[in-house]
């Protein structure tokens, strides 16, 4: 019999495999070795969301049944140095489910938390656009849900908000963003970037170019965007920013939807009292706006709904689709920029403490979100969702040379006058 991995990234290695079975039985023993509990019997999630973490429900033998989760970091592991400040969060005034238990070994990091049944809004949100595709929008009632977190997040980012620390350099959502740049170690190219991209056809045959979506052209390059991301997003770099308390992965396949409607954040694997302010509200705002409709976790059926369309003429790589924000992602997008992304940088100006190039600075983090989260490029895309893929990174992360998008008129509508 094949001997079961003991770490987390092994587990996690099966998952991505496909091998269910085995991966599920050395979830169990990870768990009973953790917590000294029996283990009946694990049951894994598997779903489109689950980039970079392993999930799902254990029943133990007296009968009760947990949800848990752990993140796994390829090649990154000994980078990850923060894990599950939920009590933080709860403490500062948020909404968050706080693990049951917590085993923080290295390498064996993983999260109990109580079993919920409810959906997360990244499936609900998900359902409405299938059902009523650009249309959808929130019941009167989720809305008042997602604008109430909205303004909670908000409130706390502006309540927390503190003079730039050292400590803020090893804050683990650096994970999410430079250390996937330059795999942990500062140097650039390297991590996920050099390892899916660096020599890839694809890229390297696209990667000087400049993007036209829908006909709006971008004035930086793929590559120009990496570099000055490796540049802006450094750790000794943004440690000389504010700092403040935040969940900083709060996507909405981390929200639960609670009977209310109310909205509950959990897995605040990368949460931090010492996250530098302009990163936080970046997840948030990609994932749960430019990520949709469906293109970045549903390639598949992105291909067939999106009406897609690239001609590359040699200078400019042109990708057209039928995929402008739906009102839905509007909603968000508006709220976000009300409630969170206004009075953050209000309070930044009014402490002269917003940087100059802030803009940039949050347009890379934009950037990193699609093309580090996933492989773009994986041959499990159908091509013309690679380049959508990367044309969308370009968007996030580069100011257009002519016309514009929703992402810019937000950024206009937010800068303090």
């Amino acid at each position: 019999m094949t001997q079961l991995p003991s770490t987390a990234a092994g587990i996690r290695s099966l998952v991505a495999a496909g091998d269910q079975e085995p991966a599920a039985a050395a979830a169990g023993r990870l768990i009973a070795d953790s917590f000294g509990l029996a283990v009946a019997a694990v049951e894994l999630t598997v779903d489109e969301y689950s980039l970079n973490s392993v999930s799902g429900r254990v029943r133990f033998t007296d009968g009760h049944t947990e949800f848990f989760k752990f993140h796994v970091e390829e090649g990154e592991e000994e980078t990850v140095a923060e894990y599950y400040r939920a009590r933080l969060l709860a403490e500062a005034g948020l909404a968050v489910d706080v693990p049951l238990r917590v085993a923080t070994e290295p390498g064996r990091q993983i999260a109990l938390y109580q079993l919920r049944t409810q959906p997360r809004l990244a499936d609900v949100c998900a359902d409405l656009e299938r059902a009523e595709g650009p249309r959808a929008r929130f019941s009167p009632e989720l809305a008042v849900a997602r604008r109430s977190l909205d303004a909670a997040i908000g409130s706390v980012m502006v309540a927390t908000l503190r003079p730039p620390a050292a400590s803020s350099s090893t804050a683990a959502i650096h994970q999410l963003f430079h250390h996937r740049l330059t795999g942990g170690t500062g140097a650039f190219p390297g991590g996920r970037y050099r390892a899916w991209y660096l020599g890839h056809p694809v890229f390297d045959a696209v990667a000087d170019r400049r993007f036209r979506l829908n006909g709006v052209t971008y004035a930086q390059t793929p590559r120009q965007l990496a570099e000055q991301a490796a540049e802006l997003l450094d750790p000794r770099a943004l440690a000389a920013l504010p700092v403040l308390t935040a969940h900083g992965d709060d996507h909405q396949g981390n929200i639960w939807v609670i009977d209310g409607p109310e909205l509950r954040l959990f897995d605040p694997a990368f949460a931090s009292d010492h996250v530098p302010a302009l990163l936080a509200p970046v997840k948030a705002t990609y994932h749960n706006v430019l990520a949709h409709p469906f293109w970045l976790y549903h390639p598949d059926e992105a291909a067939q709904r999106a009406g897609l369309a690239v001609h590359d003429d040699g200078a400019v790589v042109s990708v057209d689709f039928a995929g402008p924000l739906t009102s839905l992602r509007r909603q968000i997008l508006d709220s976000l920029a009300e409630l969170a992304w206004t009075p953050l940088l209000a309070a930044l100006a009014g402490r002269d403490e917003l940087p100059a190039r802030w803009r940039q600075i949050v347009r890379s983090a934009l950037f990193c979100c699609p093309l580090l989260v996933t492989n773009l490029l994986s041959p499990a895309r159908p091509a013309p969702v690679r380049l959508l893929g990367l044309a969308q990174a370009v968007l996030a992360g580069s100011e257009p040379e002519s016309g514009t998008d929703p992402l810019t008129r937000m950024l206009d509508a937010v800068t303090p006058a």
